[in-house]
């Protein structure tokens, strides 16, 4: 089960997440070309710019978990012996998991919303609703991925993958 959520959290990242990387970057040289030798910058780049970082990071959160690439504070672990570090682990990420779930519905909920309150960017008017159920899949994949790890943690085993190697 978890090298199947490794395998696709790596894809929705790599692909999805990469995709938007890219992206970002040819409209920010893009619009940098324009402005700087033609004086005429790409009108709301800043709001499709926003867009695409949110879409990025939504997209990319659950593999940075699973890699270990987010911050963890281990300040009393020296202090403490594997058994209560074990279930402290478990308790965090059970908060956690109950925190994402509702932000996750929360969103989903906005998104349904979104189109009736009229929320839109600002210069291009682009519609938020898409980007309100984006994140909301990007926060319930992060669940699934510290559902899928509470078994590791209460064996006893490390929970993180290495990102794959060029």
């Amino acid at each position: 089960m978890l090298n199947f959520i490794d395998r696709m959290v790596r894809f929705v990242a790599l692909w999805g997440g990469g995709l938007m990387i890219v992206s970002l970057m040819g409209i920010t040289v893009i619009d940098v070309i324009l402005r700087y030798f033609f004086s005429s910058p790409i009108f709301g780049a800043r709001d499709i710019s926003k867009l695409i970082l949110l879409t990025a990071v939504a997209l990319s959160v659950a593999y940075s978990a699973r890699t270990g690439g987010q911050v963890s504070i281990e300040l009393f672990s020296d202090m403490m012996g594997p058994r209560i570090i074990r279930w402290t682990e478990v308790f965090v990420r059970s908060i956690a998991i109950a925190m994402l779930i509702i932000l996750g519905w929360r969103l989903w909920l906005s998104g349904l919303n979104a189109s009736e309150f009229g929320e839109a960017s600002l210069a291009l008017e682009i519609p938020f609703r898409p980007f309100y159920f984006i994140l909301s899949l990007g926060m319930l994949l992060y669940a699934v991925v510290l559902i899928a790890e509470i078994p590791l943690f209460l064996l006893g085993r490390t929970t993180s993958i290495k990102p794959p190697s060029n």
